[in-house]
């Protein structure tokens, strides 16, 4: 049975098969006789061992019999079987999937028009003390006669003005992005006013000489013109409503911070009593302010639509309410005999703009 089992393990070694068969049996000849078992001795040894013998011939030859018809049944069939070892079957490796490094990001620009309100203005004189030192005018004001105070410049305002902006963002999921965004605009700032100051030297001057002061005689204004670039940097975020033919409605708030750089002012103050110059003419003058700088704080609110012209290109159309903190307008500089400055309350910024927003996938 051993032998059978190992021819059949031999099955598909066809060039091998006979060789090794009948090497195999000359080795289990050669075990036997090395035992001390010799067929032929056995069998003349007497009835007994007779019997043994024949039995076990013919054990043995059934079973050599069966390797051989085993062996021969092999050989006619090897070639009509399927070989043990099958041609390797490759299985296509997964398509690998290139990571796009842009997914989700995009880039804008727009261009908008702004409509500004001015919150006010203080504007502050540096100045004589003509209540104390009324007879300066006519000895003249040293400086230690000279102080800080308070006036109203209610007509300051701030006209309005094209912007243009780019800016880059993510869209997070279908219904949220954020970007940065960058916008720059100039504005162009004039005012003029009424300046209490001089009706106060009037009535001042009109007191020490003992005389009646009408303030309808007199008319004494100031007027200030100067340019300002605002540079605005923004992190916003948008809600998506949802898509509908195309169409994507959204609103969306930001905060951030924004430059202004004011020019230089250019300042003239003119005075005149019952028709004529004022004398002295301490408010008939032509004046030059340094202009400020600073950032400020500013949030926005937003609101607009896009239109899906594909894939990658939306058109965008949108307003945008933009609250910018006050901050200097101008400061004291060489100053002559009356200086000033001033700060702005703020102002806000109403937008309408149109743009583009590409998407990088």
């Amino acid at each position: 049975i051993r032998l059978s089992w190992r021819v059949h393990g031999r099955i598909n070694e066809e060039a091998g098969k006979k060789v090794w068969l009948r090497d195999r049996v000359n080795q289990l000849l050669t075990l036997l006789r090395q035992g001390g078992f010799d067929i032929r001795s056995l069998a003349d040894r007497g009835t007994v061992f007779k019997q043994g013998y024949a039995d076990m011939t013919t054990k043995l030859t059934a079973a050599l019999v069966a390797s051989v018809s085993l062996l021969g049944w092999s050989a006619a069939e090897a070639a009509d079987l399927p070989p043990i070892y099958s041609t390797p079957i490759y299985e296509a490796a997964p398509e690998l999937q290139p990571v796009e490094i842009g997914n989700g990001w995009y880039l804008r620009g727009d261009v908008g028009y702004g409509f500004n309100e001015v919150n006010g203005g203080d504007y502050r004189e540096y100045r004589p003390d003509y209540g104390r030192y009324p007879q300066g005018f006519t000895n003249g004001f040293s400086p230690f006669q000279y102080d800080t105070f308070g006036a109203t410049h209610d007509g300051f305002q701030i006209e309005d003005s094209a912007e243009i902006g780019v800016g880059a963002g993510y869209q997070f999921t279908d219904y949220f992005r954020g970007d940065l965004t960058a916008r720059a605009y100039r504005l162009e700032v004039d005012g003029s006013d009424r300046t209490d100051a001089c009706y106060e030297a009037a009535a001042s001057l009109a007191a020490s000489n003992g005389l009646s002061f009408d303030p309808a005689s007199l008319e004494c204004n100031s007027e200030l013109a100067s340019e300002a670039t605002a540079i605005e940097l923004m992190a916003n975020a948008y809600a998506d409503l949802g898509t509908f033919a195309g169409f994507t409605p959204y609103i969306g708030g930001g905060i951030g911070a924004v430059q202004v750089k004011y020019d230089d002012f250019s300042g003239r103050s003119v005075c005149s009593f019952n028709g004529a110059a004022c004398s002295p003419d301490l408010y008939n003058f032509d004046a030059r302010y340094k202009g400020a700088e600073d950032w400020r704080f500013a949030y926005s609110l937003m609101a607009g639509i896009s239109y899906d012209v594909n894939t990658s290109l939306k058109l965008d159309v949108g307003y945008r309410y933009t609250d910018i903190d006050g901050g200097d307008m101008f400061t004291f500089d060489d100053v002559g005999v009356i200086g000033a400055s001033a700060s702005d309350g703020g102002f806000e910024r109403h937008t309408v703009s149109a743009g583009v927003r590409y998407s990088l996938w």
